[in-house]
């Protein structure tokens, strides 16, 4: 049989509306405008129907409001609580027929005495009524406050997550898709999936995301902990997995959610103890018996998908996987929106500026975030505030508002989770601290680094480095002293050479993995460049070779004015004559020279101080507390340099200067760009080449065709 696909198009449900503020404070009514009231086939004063998230329904009188926009609803925040919808959300409205009585006494009007707050448990006739005169109420218990009510109105939803939007929409169709309407896998004939897999940084909500699931859908949300799972008695372990399991069967349609994977289910040939591969065996029969349940379905998050089993991965089980990976700035936005949405804010606070600027930030460091800043603005106003008071004045309260300088602040205290473990340094050094010379030699990105500075390290931390690299993009990978790792493979004998020719390979594998969409730029350092292996020195790696050679007599000068550009120097001292003198030095030298005679400088105001104090003492007696004496030393003059130069010295010898000279000359002659004036031809076929370097036509055949004429000889006299 052939089943012909029919051509189908979307639905028309005029009965969904989007929800607005109502203007009356009547929990009972919702408004709409007459043209839609009259489209639905309702009349003005009907009981209707409201659907809204998580299966909550409500009745309320229909009232006609030309004011309201075609296609929205009012409501007020009651109604509103009662659906579980925000403002903004959609709802779906119908006639609701069952209510007996006389429409205009059935009709609650609000009242002017004193209102009386009660949460409604059961109804009779059941599910719907309206208060009325005639309504017989039964009431027990103390009074609920509303506070603790309303805690739980303000559940999470899919509104308080951000930064992964694409994993939600997966999320959405794996378990709301089977678990609202299982008759569309049922019909096309295939199984829906079971188990869902989330992995990715902490803090980056895979939890949050889980529970925002759950609730949106109204499912029974059963937690699972990894550590809470084990027990130190033999087989009860097991036992409460498959209490787990069957506390959500009762109550399906069900979402059992296990955090901390890792921990119960770890890769069972590498445990050395037999109560975690049962737990993991146990583990995998209960997913398989899933297969027979209706309407559960397992999530699980975890930061070390690696470590977990691998027959847990497969299909049928955990046969999806969900990388909830680190928000870029449209996702740092949306969360910094969500967590903000409720803080009082300054006019000043630019949150595109901060999202764009908190790279590597997850959504539990950016709440962190919010919450030092908000912490900040405190501590700014406590001088207005007595601890001793029983309140605050009302002025000091409006006066609080977050700023774009309490962020910067909170910004400077936070680190990223996602490259926590690493060493992460954005430096204060400008181009104002390089000489001149160089900004024109060395053509860097400037942006957050990453700073990396290891040694010994398996290719596993290698391949972990690049990962947080590429997870917090842009940024810049930099590798000092590169020789000590990157050094020519082969070139040691046992298994440490060996270790370290696996890191080589693996640093040559992640430097070709590096794509264009990720914007991490590998910067390396070394001055020992003879003995880093050449493959790492190809083009498509580390292909912009760039010899830093000492600094010359212009440079000299730029490096000696940056180091001293916040220090008086007495205008007598010649900084270029200087400069002329420490021919062979480098930045690192000029650098001792300028702190060295700062010191003495320093040294010489504290001796004359000292002696002007005791000159005082001996003629007054008494010690004088007189702080606005001019400083007996207020520059830097030129003994001060002369006393340094005597102790300096230049690091780099002529020798090893004349190593890296003859290094980059044999690197550029090897690289072809030994004085070559390639040239295409002109016009009339002649190449303009110069007579240095000819790359003829048949050169790279000569080989080829050699052998060729040989072998047809041979074939010749055969």
């Amino acid at each position: 049989m052939i089943w012909r696909r029919p051509f189908l198009k979307p639905k028309e449900r005029p009965n969904r509306l989007i929800v607005e503020e109502a203007v009356t404070d009547d929990n009972s009514v919702v408004a709409l405008k007459q043209t839609k009231v009259d489209e639905l086939g309702l009349f003005r004063g009907d009981t209707v129907l409201l659907k809204g998230k998580k299966r909550k329904e409500t009745i309320c009188i229909l009232m006609s409001d030309n004011t309201v926009d075609d296609g929205k609803i009012r409501m007020n925040r009651v109604v509103r609580n009662n659906l579980r919808v925000r403002l903004g959300d959609i709802v779906s409205i119908q006639a609701f027929d069952g209510l007996t009585g006389n429409w205009f006494d059935v009709f609650l009007k609000p009242g002017g005495m004193r209102a009386v707050e009660f949460k409604v448990v059961e109804t009779d006739p059941a599910p719907f009524c309206i208060v009325a005169p005639e309504t017989i109420i039964h009431c027990e218990g103390e009074p609920i406050k509303r506070e603790e009510e309303e805690e739980s109105l303000n559940s999470i939803g899919y509104d308080d997550i951000g930064g992964c939007r694409k994993q939600l929409a997966q999320i959405k169709e794996m378990v709301e898709l089977p678990l609202r309407h299982p008759s569309l896998f049922k019909a096309i004939g295939v199984k829906p999936p079971r188990g869902i897999l989330m992995f990715g940084p902490p803090g980056t909500g895979k939890t949050l995301l889980a529970r925002a699931v759950a609730n949106e859908t109204g499912a029974f949300f059963f937690l699972i902990n990894g550590s809470e799972i084990m027990s130190k008695l033999a087989g009860e372990s097991e036992s409460n997995l498959r209490k787990a399991f069957e506390e959500a069967d009762k109550n399906a349609p069900a979402i059992i959610f296990i955090d901390e994977l890792d921990a119960i289910a770890p890769k069972r040939e590498k445990t050395h103890g037999e109560v975690e591969r049962r737990i993991v065996s146990q583990l995998l029969t209960l997913m398989d018996g899933l297969k027979q349940r209706s309407n559960t379905i397992v999530m699980a998050a975890t930061n070390r998908p690696n470590s977990i089993d691998p027959a847990l991965r497969r299909f049928g089980r955990f046969d999806r996987e969900v990388d909830i990976g680190i928000p870029d700035a449209v996702g740092r936005l949306e969360i910094l929106r969500i967590h903000t949405k409720n803080m009082r804010l300054a006019d000043d606070l630019d949150l595109e500026t901060i999202a764009a600027e908190s790279h590597g930030h997850v959504g539990a460091d950016l709440a962190s975030l919010c919450s030092e800043a908000a912490l900040q603005q405190i501590r700014e106003k406590m001088d207005l505030i007595d601890l001793e008071d029983d309140s605050i004045d009302a002025e000091v309260l409006n006066s609080l508002a977050v700023t774009m300088e309490n962020f910067r602040f909170a910004m400077a205290k936070s680190t990223p989770s996602a490259i926590r473990e690493t060493v992460v340094e954005i430096p204060n050094v400008s181009w104002e601290d390089v000489g001149e010379e160089f900004f024109s030699m060395v053509h860097l990105v400037v942006g957050p680094e990453l700073l990396t500075m290891w040694f010994g390290e398996s290719e596993a931390n290698v391949r972990d480095i690049f990962d947080k690299a590429r997870s917090a993009a842009p940024c810049v990978l930099f590798f000092d002293e590169l020789d000590s790792i990157a050094k020519s493979r082969g070139g040691s004998s046992g298994d440490a050479g060996g270790a370290a020719d696996r890191v080589i390979n693996q640093i040559l594998t992640e430097m070709d993995g590096m794509g264009s969409k990720k914007n991490v730029f590998i910067i390396g350092a070394t001055n020992r460049p003879d003995i880093i292996d050449s493959a790492i020195l190809r083009p498509g790696r580390l292909d912009q070779l760039i010899y830093i050679p000492l600094p010359d007599e212009a440079s000299r000068v730029s490096i000696l004015r940056s180091n001293l550009r916040k220090s008086p120097v007495a205008k007598e001292v010649d900084l270029s004559y200087l400069a002329k003198m420490t021919r062979g030095f480098s930045g690192a030298d000029l650098t001792e020279i300028c702190q060295r005679a700062c010191k003495l400088a320093i040294r010489d105001s504290i001796d004359a101080d000292i002696k002007r104090e005791r000159d005082r003492q001996s003629t007054e007696g008494a010690p004088s507390m007189d702080t606005d004496e001019e400083d007996p030393v207020p520059e830097v003059t030129k003994k001060h340099f002369e006393e340094a130069m005597k102790f300096a010295r230049r690091s780099v010898t002529d020798q090893e200067i004349n190593k890296y000279e003859m290094f980059s000359q044999t690197l550029q002659q090897s690289r072809g760009l030994g004085g070559s004036n390639f040239r295409f031809p002109n016009e009339s076929g002649v190449s303009n080449t110069g007579g240095q370097v000819n790359f003829e036509e048949n050169d790279d055949e000569d080989l080829y065709s050699s052998y060729y004429r040989n072998y047809k000889q041979y074939i010749t006299c055969f």
